[in-house]
């Protein structure tokens, strides 16, 4: 890898996660030529099949592979540069049995997960690693597991007596969790009263909405509007997983373009941060 090269890796629980929380974001920086990475945690062979012509019976053996294939189109028009698949099972929604399988990713020793993404920090480099707060964005076990493994895989990756076997140490310059700021979502909510339509999460109070991130949390903004129609053609892509309701699918484009920032929080710098930034990697002088 050249020197001058900036890299960015963002760790995903499932197969469309990558595009919805910031398929802008990967678009935007891989136009800029920065050199990117999605790492995958699981196969994703328990979610719900949307697709009409996707028929349960004939689709559910062949998810995984179906979702595998989606993600690697996705990214091929997001322009990223590698997909890696860790290929943990899926766990399903909080609460359900499936949540103990023996394969399911809640269950896998968190050592264990760990060493597999410090593997991949130390051989893709990143100067920033993206993933999902505490609460995995919204609850569900994988994008909770998915946090906890990213999160002591950036600090581990960087220790030599840790992980030995998993490659030269590297430090991660900036971590990032995805966000939604709930102004957005209110913003959302009123455009939607006004044009006389349903808002895209019905009438749900934001109070009791996980998944949105307190303004002041958010510390970053990145300026997707450019790369709107690529998100769109990514979202397209994971079809057995989002159909055409989808609410960045049926949005007008001039409704859209007003939302197509996204929204990070950094929570790790090895470098003093200047807040509120537009820019993932402000601050950073490429290495290595």
């Amino acid at each position: 890898m050249a020197g001058t090269e900036l890299r960015l890796m963002a760790v995903h629980a499932h197969c469309d996660d990558e595009t919805i929380t910031m398929g802008g974001t990967l678009a935007t920086y891989a136009d800029r030529g920065v050199k990117t990475c999605v790492v995958c945690c699981t196969d994703g062979k328990l979610a719900t099949i949307v697709d009409p012509n996707m028929p349960e019976e004939t689709t559910r053996p062949r998810l995984a592979e179906i979702r595998e294939a989606e993600l690697r189109e996705a990214c091929r028009v997001l322009k990223v540069d590698e997909v890696e698949f860790l290929r943990y099972g899926d766990s399903g929604m909080a609460g359900t049995p499936t949540n103990f399988l023996p394969d399911a990713f809640w269950m896998a020793p968190i050592d264990e997960a760990v060493g597999k993404i410090v593997a991949q920090i130390r051989r893709f480099r990143p100067h920033v690693v993206v993933t999902y707060d505490g609460n995995g964005g919204y609850g569900h076990p994988d994008h909770i597991q998915t946090h906890r493994a990213t999160l002591l895989a950036v600090e581990a990756a960087r220790l030599v007596p840790m992980y030995k076997d998993a490659g030269e140490p590297w430090r991660v310059e900036k971590l990032y969790y995805t966000a939604f700021p709930r102004s957005q979502f209110e913003r959302m909510v009123e455009m939607a009263h006004q044009a006389g339509i349903d808002p895209p999460f019905g009438e749900a109070n934001p109070d009791e909405m996980a998944f949105l991130t307190p303004d002041e949390d958010v510390t970053t903004t990145i300026d997707c509007v450019g790369v709107i129609g690529r998100k769109r053609d990514a979202l397209r892509a994971h079809h057995s997983q989002i159909s055409e309701d989808w609410p960045q699918l049926s949005m007008p484009d001039d409704v859209l373009k007003q939302f197509a920032d996204e929204y990070f929080q950094l929570v790790i710098s090895r470098r003093p941060a200047a807040l509120p930034e537009s820019d993932l990697f402000a601050g950073i002088t490429p290495q290595g």
